[in-house]
């Protein structure tokens, strides 16, 4: 059952963010004064207290954490870390996984499971875990660039008939690096510009040049939110963060929600968002799931905000309740599940086919 926003949590519960202190002058006040004081109040007025650590500022003895000298508690503090693989956070990324693996084996409890965390930061891998969905899948080659890339023959893979084409980051967010090929010249263009970071790219036909990016947010398997996302001119994505208009639903087509029973059904996530593609004729594509994706879209909206951060910051302290042996809960179990989920492929259908909001 999905804990409603209209209920309090425990006050002694702490949503606590484990999130890098990476960013620029600029997005750290943004951050600051904009993004992190709505998810504050969303905590409070559920009841629960809410904090954001930089992961650096952690030490841990034996099974005892400190958080800048304050001691950590697995029974208060609810660890929510997801991975951040921008360039720019590159330096933390492995100082940050090996901290909350660590703190996960002295007993605190991490909504989001480090192996969905990896699964769903790769577009490719996203598609594959989800061969069955039934909404359709944009078929994809990916190609690691780096130092070897013009050794690599990438050009047979992609056949003519998908061209344009459309090339994103396979892990990226905010719709940062995504750029629309007409030919195979600046397709290969594109990708030894993205070999000076040797990030993995995903090269996808293109859907359209006036798509509609829907995003689904449920929490324990609910949809609370569903909305429209815009880009702005000829903007080839519709992120909030990249200037994209957003317009809220409420008519959830039957093929969505069997996608979200599907993802539930299989990964047992508390809170999940799901992008989806419309092009203009109305057919939906599935485009990827983020296990932290936020919602500033919806932050004009206090009922809104309460609904879909207040709900999910009580599913993840109804989990830890679960994780703690509460009666009711099955967090444990659950967490387990969803972390084996990845070893389950033989169980699914083969094919042969080939920083904040994102």
């Amino acid at each position: 059952m999905t804990p409603s926003a209209s209920h309090s949590g425990n006050a002694a519960q702490r949503i606590l963010y484990l999130f890098p202190d990476r960013g620029s002058r600029a997005a750290g006040e943004w951050e600051r004064a904009s993004f992190w004081p709505v998810y504050r109040k969303a905590a409070e007025d559920v009841g629960l207290d809410f904090g954001v650590a930089n992961p650096e500022h952690i030490v841990l003895s034996g099974r005892d954490a400190y958080w800048n000298d304050e001691p950590l508690l697995p029974e208060r503090d609810v660890l929510v870390y997801d991975i951040r693989p921008e360039p720019a956070l590159d330096v933390d990324l492995w100082t940050s996984l090996t901290l909350v693996r660590a703190l996960r084996e002295i007993g605190f409890f991490t909504p989001i499971p480090l192996s969905a965390a990896l699964l769903f930061n790769d577009k490719f891998a996203t598609a594959e875990a989800l061969a069955d969905s039934p909404v359709p899948l944009i078929p994809s080659v990916r190609v690691t660039t780096g130092r070897d890339l013009a050794r690599l023959d990438y050009q047979r893979l992609v056949p003519d008939a998908w061209f344009p084409v459309f090339v994103k980051p396979a892990s990226w967010g905010r719709g940062l690096g995504c750029v629309r090929c007409p030919d195979r010249a600046t397709l290969d263009a594109v990708l030894g510009l993205a070999s000076g970071s040797g990030a993995a790219m995903v090269v996808q036909p293109s859907l359209g040049e006036r798509l509609t990016d829907l995003r689904v947010v449920a929490v324990e398997g609910e949809i609370v939110a569903m909305y429209d996302r815009t880009g702005s001119g000829d903007s080839h994505v519709a992120n909030v963060s990249r200037g994209g208009s957003v317009r809220e639903r409420t008519d959830v087509a039957p093929e969505v929600r069997a996608l979200l029973a599907l993802v539930h059904r299989r990964f047992d996530l508390p809170y999940v968002c799901v992008d989806l593609l419309r092009t203009p004729d109305g057919r939906l594509w599935l485009s990827e799931l983020e296990l932290d994706g936020a919602v500033s879209a919806l932050f004009g909206s206090p009922e809104a905000v309460r609904r879909v951060v207040g709900g999910r910051f009580l599913a993840y302290a109804a989990r830890l309740a679960g994780h703690l042996g509460a009666p009711g809960g099955r967090a444990t179990e659950r967490l387990e599940r969803a972390e084996h989920a990845e070893h389950a492929t033989e169980q699914r259908p083969s094919t042969s086919a080939g920083r904040h909001e994102r």
